[in-house]
């Protein structure tokens, strides 16, 4: 992309019982206390360690689609050398076009930029990028990143805005941040807060897994991690700020059918705004009846042909569409925000 320069015993005569005996002995000893040790090096990091480093490892370890423990042996590291070297290079090009208020870090496949110090620069890349990524990794995707994703973090809207002209020509740009998928870049106005990046950061992962995935389960599932709890292995959706316009509109009958919204392909039209809260309130739904990563394992297999998404939740919840939608419905009465 084009970026703008600114500026780890003997035994003697003993009797082979009490040799027997002193083996078993030491062996149950040497299993409990290496059990002790590998436990003590899971828990502690060293105090001297940065957040980089410890972000570093994260992202090296970060858990696949199969836990580590039962992928094979045969399995390649992540990320390869040749994508580490490919993030350093481009981390390299950024800091010789960006100006000194910048401070460019790489935790591969990221290569993250932000004007902040680099304290504060290491801690949002290992919060707000590479942690919800191992976290979806864990709970959804399969294949990961093969190539640098670059993340731009400026500092208030003057200088987003500046920055999207100057880096791209972008003028017209949404308040928060956007995804730019032809060079896979994340622009965001990081003083509005980090959701909009995790919501993002979803966008640019979900390409790599499952490039053909329809808007709705797209956007839906981006606007789920707008708010959200992230946990090693797993990434939890919270209340947000759509709800109270999407229970206004179930209440007066304005909402769409569930039906509609995961067939028609007409996401960004007219009901754009509704879309979004109907279509994350009901990924959140599916979060809710643990059945979000089933669902979204069997719409990856089985999503080509006509109403493969209504076939895909018919399958999910075992029951027709319409009834799927009544529930949800009746669900969404009950939620509050902000929760209590």
């Amino acid at each position: 992309m084009r970026i703008c320069s600114r500026d780890e015993e003997h035994t003697g005569g003993q009797s082979v019982q009490s040799y027997v005996r002193r083996v078993i002995k030491y062996s149950i000893i040497a299993f409990v206390c290496g059990g002790c040790v590998a436990a003590l090096c899971l828990w502690w990091v060293p105090s001297g360690a940065t957040l980089g480093q410890v972000a570093a490892e994260h992202s090296r370890a970060a858990p696949g689609a199969v836990a580590a423990a039962s992928q094979p042996t045969t399995a390649k590291a992540y990320p390869s050398d040749e994508l580490s070297k490919a993030c350093h290079r481009h981390a390299a090009a950024l800091r010789g076009r960006l100006d000194d208020t910048f401070t460019v870090v790489t935790f591969p496949p990221f290569v993250v930029a932000g004007q902040a110090t680099p304290k504060a620069v290491e801690r949002l890349a290992a919060g707000s990028v590479v942690r919800p990524a191992g976290a979806m990794w864990a709970r959804y995707f399969r294949h990961k990143p093969d190539q640098p994703i670059t993340v731009l973090l400026f500092s208030g809207n003057k200088n987003y805005r500046d920055w999207a002209e100057c880096l791209f020509g972008d003028r017209d740009v949404a308040h928060f941040g956007y995804y730019r998928p032809g060079d896979r870049t994340l622009v965001m106005n990081i003083d509005t807060g980090s959701g909009t990046l995790v919501h993002e950061l979803t966008h640019a992962l979900i390409a790599y897994d499952f490039p053909d995935v329809a808007t709705w389960f797209n956007e839906g599932l981006a606007s789920l991690h707008e708010q959200c709890r992230v946990l090693n292995d797993d990434i939890v959706g919270l209340t947000n700020w759509r709800l109270p316009a999407l229970q206004a509109a179930i209440r007066d009958g304005k909402i769409r059918s569930l039906r509609d919204l995961v067939t028609k392909r007409d996401f960004y039209g007219p009901l754009r705004g509704l879309n979004y809260a109907q279509g994350r309130y009901f990924v959140m739904y599916m979060q809710k009846k643990r059945l979000l990563a089933k669902f979204y394992r069997y719409l990856r297999a089985h999503h080509n042909g006509a109403d493969a998404d209504v076939r895909a939740v018919e399958h999910v919840f075992g029951k027709p569409i319409a009834q799927v939608d009544a529930d949800f419905r009746v669900w969404v009465a009950t939620l509050k925000f902000p929760s209590r």
